[in-house]
């Protein structure tokens, strides 16, 4: 049976506390054919001397200023060596040590699948089922650490690239222009009952008005029907309800 070479990889930014969790979580996978990346940022806290002594378990690691998240994750996506790549920040966990096999080692993956969709507990203890339909032109539905992506994906193509290979750099919304990019492309993709990872609460950017800005610009570049206004505003509404919710709960 086919196994393919899985690329897990991880941004890294000043987390000390827990980088060693996230590279044990990984070299605990019961599947053989995996491969760790670790892209840091420039890291200040001692986050690089965690990774040096680890780094003989590493395909490959670096640390050095970036321009944020999605400019590390084209790094690993440059260094990576698998089939199929996936994302796993430093707080972030595999669900258990059988993931990777449950999806890789147990059901052979049709060469025409671009993405395998699974499911996510998220910080709150709620679980979270990746979606890839209609419903992504709304909003992203997919969550960054319940997709695994084949690397042919990624030819041509890198987070925040436009056209003429300038970069917008995101600062939070880079994962849905690939998603919906995909979507319209009509990418073919496998929906796993699977938990795969148990998520961090990271840097949380989410409730910024950026993001929602972030979101219509990347709608407006792949939608092209005046519907999409209809979107736009269930996208700011969206953001003002997120906001009256925070602020009673803050009150």
């Amino acid at each position: 049976m086919d196994q393919p070479l899985v690329s897990v990889i991880t941004p890294v930014l000043n987390a000390r506390a827990s980088i060693d969790g996230v590279i044990r979580t990984v070299m605990e996978q019961s599947y053989p054919h995996v491969e760790h990346i670790i892209i840091d940022g420039g890291s200040e806290d001692g986050s690089v001397e965690v990774i040096k002594d680890h780094e003989k378990r590493l395909a490959y690691w670096v640390s050095e200023k970036d321009e944020g998240i999605y400019d590390a994750m084209n790094k690993g996506i440059d260094a990576a060596g698998g089939e199929w790549i996936y994302f796993l920040g430093a707080d972030d966990r595999f669900y258990n040590k059988d993931v990777l096999s449950s999806l890789f080692d147990e059901r052979p993956t049709p060469k025409t699948v671009s993405i395998i969709i699974a499911k996510v507990i998220l910080p709150n203890g709620k679980q979270f089922k990746c979606r890839f339909n209609g419903s992504i032109i709304f909003k992203n539905t997919l969550h960054h650490q319940g997709v695994f992506y084949r690397k042919t994906v990624f030819e041509g193509y890198r987070y925040g690239m436009i056209d003429d290979n300038t970069f917008k750099h995101y600062k939070i919304s880079g994962d849905y222009d690939l998603n919906l990019k995909l979507y319209y492309d009509g990418a073919e993709f496998i929906a796993a009952d699977t938990v795969v990872a148990k998520c961090g609460n990271g840097i949380s950017l989410e409730g910024r008005l950026s993001g929602y800005l972030e979101e219509i610009l990347i709608r407006h570049r792949y939608v092209r029907t005046p519907g999409r206004i209809f979107f736009d505003m269930l996208t700011a509404l969206r953001f003002f309800y997120k906001k009256a919710i925070r602020r009673r709960i803050l009150v």
